[in-house]
């Protein structure tokens, strides 16, 4: 038992907890230790058991999943999110580089996501409980343009404010940021289309197969085949001929998504 992940299923429905249940069985890097229905008796079994990871639904009665991990500041458990919804608390897991799997769950993208725990459980727990402060934090701010976003570096990770970035760079498997603050520019393991996919909701357009830039930071546009962006920096962007019309869309739609 001790090589294996000690998890705890903290979900309200009990057909959930079954279907989960069901599921754990079948991949034998785990050993089920308990399951609660709700934030206070899964605090209680957290202290029995000492698990390795949670499954934690996001939306219950009473308190909800975030409630039970501001209830305990130190963790030493990691933690894969379970909702029925594509919500703004997503939008703030995401960008802290945690997991989350959308239900209804299938049994494959529960075995990743567990392969991926144990992943990163080689690592520092102290990592993991960074990002998982940086989601409590996004999670209390009123505008999702102040959400940090978890960069992953060569020491684990550094966490960005969103409304500092100016633009993003392709450069092969890696992604180049430019940030506001002291013209940092920082080299990350991750495609650009990683970030595309994530950022189009904070007000950025992926204007050319090889930048995606901050709508907030545009000083003006130079029309032409596809044109020109120059941006407050004084850098210059080309609009790709494919992506002109998508990005003066997003241009006029800009207001509407602050």
């Amino acid at each position: 038992m001790n090589n294996l992940l000690k998890t705890l299923i903290v979900e309200d429905e009990t057909r959930g907890r079954k279907a989960l249940k069901a599921m754990l069985s079948d991949i034998n890097e785990v050993v089920l230790v308990g399951e609660s229905p709700d934030v206070e008796d899964a605090i209680i079994k957290i202290q029995i058991h000492n698990p390795d990871l949670i499954l934690l639904d996001i939306e219950m009665p009473s308190k909800n999943g975030f409630d039970l991990l501001a209830a305990m500041p130190n963790r030493s458990f990691d933690v894969i999110f379970t909702t029925a919804y594509d919500s703004y608390a997503l939008k703030a897991i995401k960008c802290s580089a945690i997991d989350y799997l959308l239900k209804p769950i299938h049994p494959e993208e529960l075995k990743l996501a567990i392969k991926k725990t144990i992943e990163k459980r080689k690592q520092i727990q102290h990592q993991s409980n960074l990002q998982m402060n940086n989601l409590l934090d996004n999670l209390k701010t009123i505008n999702k343009q102040s959400f940090k976003l978890s960069l992953p570096n060569a020491s684990g990770s550094v966490f960005v404010a969103i409304n500092e970035i100016i633009r993003c760079e392709s450069d092969a498997n890696y992604t180049r940021f430019f940030l506001e603050k002291d013209a940092k520019v920082m080299l990350v393991s991750k495609t650009l289309k990683d970030y595309d996919e994530l950022l189009t909701d904070f007000g950025f357009c992926r204007v050319h197969h090889s930048h995606l830039i901050n709508l907030k930071f545009i000083k003006k546009y130079i029309r032409g085949e596809g044109g020109t962006v120059v941006m407050l920096d004084g850098t210059e962007v080309e609009v790709s001929r494919r992506k002109r019309e998508a990005f003066q869309k997003a241009l006029e739609n800009y207001t509407t998504i602050l």
